[in-house]
């Protein structure tokens, strides 16, 4: 019996987001590892900096980053920037998997579930 091509082409779909995660993951990590060891090199004890906390905006944070050229802090934040994004890639991807299996109603939930994501992110944040 010959393996249907089509359920080889949705495995190979599957491997391919599985393998996107896992590699968004670990180029998120070394931004981060690399902007915070920066940061620490650079300022010295940056726990004392903990001592009050002063939320900040994240546009703020990113206009003074870019401002005081501080190439460390804008590493850190594109590392969590693409490590928030991840899951967001992954329900869209879902979707789209769907759409390839023919499943009409998960796909239609996956992308809703995707737009309020995306909703929540423009809405939550006080950018």
């Amino acid at each position: 019996m010959r393996p249907d091509p089509r359920h080889d082409a949705l495995h190979r779909l599957e491997l391919i987001i599985s393998h996107l995660l896992r590699v968004g993951v670990l180029i998120s990590g070394v931004f981060l590892l690399i902007g915070w060891v920066w940061l620490w090199i650079k300022n010295g004890d940056s726990l004392r900096s903990f001592q009050t906390y002063e939320p900040t905006k994240l546009i703020e944070s990113i206009h003074w980053s870019l401002v005081n050229n501080d190439r460390a802090m804008m590493i850190s934040i594109i590392g969590m920037v693409l490590l928030v994004l991840l899951p967001v890639a992954r329900v869209f991807m879902t979707g789209v998997l769907f759409i390839k299996q023919k499943d009409y109603v998960l796909a239609l939930m996956a992308f809703l579930v995707f737009i309020a994501l995306i909703a929540s992110c423009f809405l939550g944040i006080d950018l």
